[in-house]
């Protein structure tokens, strides 16, 4: 077993050394290197991979055009193999900020790291993969029991879930800012629209309030705008593509009557009928353009009156007040009669007038000396 292993490790160095792959170069300089996968008296087949094999062809070549082939042996192969499915293992991380949905712990520890250890049992990346195997089952389990990780935390699922909702109001809320100060207002409402569903947020539903109720009248001029621009801008097409259609058809009858008579003018006549040609396509293209433009912004008009966003704001507004109509806590009978508040009062009135009590305490104490002779 460690012999074969140690064989495999030879030819992972043998790969990174000696050769990639397959080699085939062309006469032409080209250099191409892969897994050479068919061959005939004619030609040869090579598989290519780029960017980690997450692209891949498989090429054919003409034999005549090749100055050089260099070719794997059975090690080299078989190492590149291992190699090549090690690192398509990289892109499963555990992220530290934040835990995966359950199903995605299963998938990777499944259909990757032990599908990985059941078809290479002797790479020498078993170790590695069993350690991460480890860490993926230990955050599966935590998920299992019902936390979840946010910023780095872990936490139970509905505290993570108000700072969840928490955290994309205000990113929401931000960007809805950012979209009215740029005059984007049917963008604006997409943003701010919901945030009034966060029952939890209660501060951000009332600062997404005030900027949703400006944005969306303004939204509705703006796209109504829109929309009758485009609706000009469809008619002037129209208008251009029958006059540029007119101008195709009668360059061609021109070109057409020229052969007939063989005149000179015949090459005129052909290169006319190709500028009107092309005039028609640079007109049908512009109408195609503003009919969808048109489209869209029916689309978003229609959305934006269906979303009864009024309604919703008046609703919002409502529970807000319901919410701060509601009844105080008890407090204890000072505090409700206002005691503190008087022995507030009384304690700054004597620090400001410490002089003038001090004279009085002085005058009394010299008319109870006197008193007291007497």
């Amino acid at each position: 077993m460690r012999i074969r292993r140690y064989l495999i490790l030879m030819g992972f160095m043998l790969v990174g050394v000696a050769v990639r792959g397959d080699t085939i170069k062309l006469k032409d300089g080209t250099v191409l290197e892969g897994d050479v996968t068919a061959e005939d008296d004619a030609t040869i087949s090579i598989h290519l991979e780029y960017a980690g094999g997450t692209i891949a062809e498989t090429r054919q070549i003409n034999k005549s055009d090749i100055a050089e082939i260099t070719r794997w042996t059975p090690e080299q192969r078989a190492a590149w193999r291992v190699k090549r499915d090690y690192e398509r293992l990289e892109k499963y991380e555990l992220n530290p900020n934040a835990s995966y949905e359950p199903y995605y712990y299963y998938q990777v520890i499944n259909d990757a790291f032990r599908k990985f250890l059941a078809q290479h049992p002797d790479s020498p990346y078993t170790s590695n993969i069993t350690a991460r195997i480890s860490q993926w089952e230990a955050e599966q389990a935590m998920v299992a029991s019902g936390k979840v990780k946010v910023h780095g935390r872990w936490m139970s699922a509905a505290t993570g879930a108000r700072l969840i909702e928490r955290d994309q109001g205000q990113r929401l809320l931000q960007q809805g800012r950012s979209m009215v100060a740029q005059r984007r207002f049917d963008s604006a409402v997409e943003q701010l629209l919901p945030i009034l569903s966060m029952s939890t947020q209660t501060n951000l539903v009332q600062d997404a309030r005030p900027l949703l109720a400006s944005a969306y009248p303004q939204a509705l001029t703006s796209l109504s705008r829109q929309r009758l621009q485009l609706e000009s801008n469809v008619s002037y097409a129209q208008q251009r593509v029958a006059l540029a259609q007119q101008s195709v058809n009668e360059a061609e009858a021109s070109l057409k009557q020229a052969i007939e008579d063989n005149a000179p003018t015949m090459a005129q006549a052909r290169a006319a009928a190709v500028w009107a040609r092309g005039d028609l396509n640079s007109a049908q293209d512009y109408l195609d353009q503003v009919q969808s433009d048109l489209a869209v912004v029916t689309r978003k008009l229609a959305e934006l009156k269906a979303d009864r966003i009024p309604e919703r704001l008046a609703a919002s507004a409502l529970d807000s007040q319901a919410s701060q109509n509601q009844p105080a806590p008890s407090t204890p009978p000072a505090v409700a009669s206002g005691a503190p508040d008087v022995l507030v009062t009384i304690l700054t009135w004597t620090k400001n007038n410490w002089p003038l009590m001090a004279v009085v305490g002085v005058g009394i104490l010299f008319l109870m000396s006197q008193l007291t002779k007497r």
